[in-house]
């Protein structure tokens, strides 16, 4: 995932978060919104009750890694992915499928 397919401003995450679908799964909830850009973007959102910083930014770099394994990022839509308290760090492979799972319905 290159830094073109990022969200990052908070009022992008907003927008996306009021005027898009929303889809639950144990490790995330997903906002999904159609777009005009032409390729997709994506935010990470991980609460502080997650962990410390070192364990947010593992859980980032987690999800961005499955995000750039099953995605076509030709599809032209806005995710903003908020983390649960769930999520399970050391589970990658469930993380890429219920990502996929999320990206596919």
């Amino acid at each position: 995932m290159i830094v073109k397919n990022r969200i990052k401003k908070h009022s992008e995450f907003q927008k996306i978060i009021a005027e898009g679908q929303v889809k639950k799964t144990p490790f995330f909830v997903a906002y999904i919104s159609k777009s005009e850009l032409g390729y997709s973007r994506f935010g990470i959102s991980v609460p502080k009750k997650t962990g410390n910083a070192v364990i947010r930014n593992k859980v980032k770099r987690q999800v961005r890694s499955a995000i750039g394994q099953s995605t076509n990022f030709e599809e032209s839509i806005d995710v903003v992915l908020i983390i649960r308290k769930g999520y399970q760090v050391d589970n990658f492979l469930e993380v890429k499928k219920e990502i996929s799972d999320i990206l596919t319905k």
